[in-house]
């Protein structure tokens, strides 16, 4: 059901915004973002509630977001993502993870002249990264989630007029029926390049 309200929210947000460029088409597909970000998550010295000893691990987790976007209109964007997910640890082997999915952004900051995005985001992904329980996370098939970030844009002037700097924070949360599972949420630091006009022009 929650997946459904989601691939339907999307979809309207989308159409609403292809309608109303129907009658004033300057924005609509006039620009193109391609992005890139590394996150590095880790965690020490948790107590495991199956034990009734105190176990001393680390775990840690690498990921590489690749995205693309396009505008479809001043204040919205659409476009789709890629998460590789890389984890080690001490209770776990190695293991690679994949969530990928399709996103539209609305920039909060699209009435303003300035190059800055404030904007919040809205995804439907599929991928086999689990979190839950008290165990590390782990693969399994077949997940949906749905995420939602919020973040800022900052042009990078000095160096290139079309590279901005990426600062949000991601939350996905699983969309199957599975007991005790949690979120997976992440800082962002990245870099997005722009192709084509600017959204704000």
């Amino acid at each position: 059901m929650k997946k459904t309200l989601t691939i339907t929210l999307l979809i309207i947000l989308i159409m609403n915004s292809i309608h109303a460029q129907e009658k004033k088409n300057n924005h609509f597909l006039n620009s193109f973002v391609f992005g890139s970000s590394l996150t590095y998550l880790w965690d020490t010295n948790k107590y495991d509630q199956n034990t009734t000893v105190y176990d001393e691990y680390v775990w840690s987790n690498y990921s590489w977001n690749l995205n693309f976007a396009v505008s479809l209109s001043k204040s919205f964007s659409t476009g789709i993502q890629v998460l590789n997910i890389w984890s080690t640890g001490t209770r776990i082997e190695n293991t690679h993870n994949i969530i990928y999915g399709a996103f539209v952004q609305y920039d909060f900051l699209h009435k303003t002249p300035s190059k800055k995005r404030m904007f919040i985001e809205i995804s439907i992904d599929k991928g086999d990264f689990f979190t839950g329980g008290t165990l590390d996370p782990y693969t399994r098939k077949g997940l949906w989630y749905n995420g939602i970030g919020f973040g800022f844009e900052i042009p990078l002037k000095s160096i290139s007029p079309n590279l901005y700097l990426d600062l949000s924070g991601y939350n996905y949360v699983i969309l199957n029926k599975i007991f005790d599972k949690y979120n997976y949420t992440q800082y962002i630091i990245g870099l997005n390049y722009r192709f084509g006009k600017n959204f704000k022009e």
